[in-house]
């Protein structure tokens, strides 16, 4: 079995129970690519985002189903507990000692940092924050926007870009590395059609 079905079969059997996690980390699959490929990012750092983008949440498979399935926003101490998804799927992926699965273990871990260190579960900053993780982290605060969710509507390409490049209560675009922010202006044409 390659690399690539035993992730795909990993994540199948990991969000089995949850298919909008399933139908999410699918997705970012493209955007990842799209935004990797944009940066002329060499073939092994583009596999580790594809793969990384496809098991980034894994870490949820720990979370409450009445904190993961809530209807309706998070409580402070729900968002903690949600928060703690990237190190449990740090830890889950860490635990199989599989070189594929150490760099989907470094995105899942790092994929909620923020650029000016602002994010978890570290704060980390910059360039502490590894590539993959940084291109991870915009493709899926875009496909969240874009996302229908229980407490949400699905946002419109327009609307999610906006968001992402001038801020709201959400975000700020200094979240952001400046350079995936180029590639998901770049190739916005090409990850709008991916989206119905």
């Amino acid at each position: 079995m390659n690399d690539d079905r035993l992730a795909r079969l990993i994540a199948q059997v990991a969000h089995a129970h949850d298919g909008q996690t399933l139908e999410h980390s699918t997705r970012m699959i493209d955007v990842g690519s799209l935004l990797a490929e944009s940066m002329a990012l060499p073939a092994p750092a583009v596999e580790a985002i594809r793969l990384g983008a496809l098991l980034h949440d894994i870490g949820k498979n720990a979370v409450p189903d009445t904190v993961l399935f809530k209807h309706g926003r998070l409580d402070p101490e729900e968002r903690r507990v949600m928060a703690q998804h990237p190190q449990q799927g740090h830890d889950m992926l860490r635990q199989a000692q599989h070189p594929m699965l150490d760099a989907a273990a470094d995105i899942a871990l790092s994929h909620h940092e923020n650029y000016n260190g602002s994010g978890y579960p570290r704060g980390l900053a910059g360039e502490q924050i590894a590539l993959p993780a940084r291109v991870v982290a915009v493709a899926d605060v875009y496909d969240a926007l874009r996302a229908v969710r229980s407490y949400k509507p699905g946002l419109s390409h327009e609307q999610a870009m906006r968001i992402i490049t001038q801020g709201d209560d959400r975000t700020t675009p200094d979240c952001f590395d400046p350079a995936v922010l180029a590639a998901l202006e770049k190739r916005q044409a090409a990850i709008q059609l991916l989206y119905p």
